[in-house]
């Protein structure tokens, strides 16, 4: 093809000169989302079932609570696993059904989906335990404090041993080596409650201490392994 041919087949496919363009990309600029507002959106894709069961779980802890008097905190702290089993398998969703993919339709990064998902879900049960904490400090006669720590370790030692295990395990494993986890910890506090009661009593405050901030770090860095693996993952 000679070049005259060339510039003219260019010249009668050439696109016309835009019209306003500084005008529509104006009124069509894309807006960023804040870290709060992408959480606030991540949390209407959280299964309706997540919230209830959530609740339901309140519900039934602050019952059996009221039911033991001053042995609440300790159940409660059995019960607690079942709550971070909620959210790890509502994290790991996409990772169990075998769908990750989908979620790289998203405009925004796939890590800030998926952080932002576990800052909504995660600060919704870090309310429920905030609540937890008035009436079953006040039943047992114990600090707030005190009860916040039996409350708060076995979440986060529960929530790393899930993610450690959805990095593991797929699909239908997944979710059943989580179900697991969360009833081995679950057994490990009924267990103490009823074998170690010494366990529970002040003077053994700084080694839950030691147990809640170990298990604050393994959660955390749980869930820099969890992005991290998924990003390289996809590439």
């Amino acid at each position: 093809m000679d070049k005259a041919l060339k510039e003219a087949l260019r010249e009668a496919y050439r696109a016309p000169t835009p019209e306003r363009k500084a005008a529509f990309l104006k009124q069509h600029r894309r807006r960023e989302l804040g870290r709060w507002e992408l959480a606030a959106i991540q949390a209407g894709y959280i299964r309706w079932w997540v919230w209830g069961t959530s609740l339901s779980l309140f519900g039934a802890i602050l019952w059996v609570a009221y039911h033991v008097g001053g042995m609440g905190a300790w159940y409660a702290s059995a019960l607690t696993p079942f709550l971070a089993l909620l959210a790890v398998v509502e994290n790991g969703r996409s990772r169990f059904y075998q769908m990750e993919e989908l979620e790289l339709a998203c405009r925004m990064g796939r890590h800030s989906v998926v952080l932002a998902r576990m800052v909504a879900l995660g600060l919704f049960h870090l309310a429920l335990l905030a609540g937890l904490t008035p009436p079953l400090a006040a039943w047992g006669g114990l600090a707030a404090a005190r009860t916040g720590v039996y409350l708060l370790t076995p979440y986060l030692l529960t929530a790393a041993l899930g993610m450690e295990l959805t990095r593991r395990f797929r699909g239908r494993e997944g979710l059943l080596a989580c179900g697991g986890g969360a009833a081995l910890v679950s057994a490990m506090g009924t267990m103490a409650a009823y074998q170690r009661p010494e366990l529970y009593q002040p003077e053994r405050l700084s080694l839950w201490g030691l147990a809640l901030a170990a298990s604050a770090f393994a959660a955390g860095l749980e869930i820099m392994l969890s992005l991290k693996e998924r990003e390289l993952q996809w590439n």
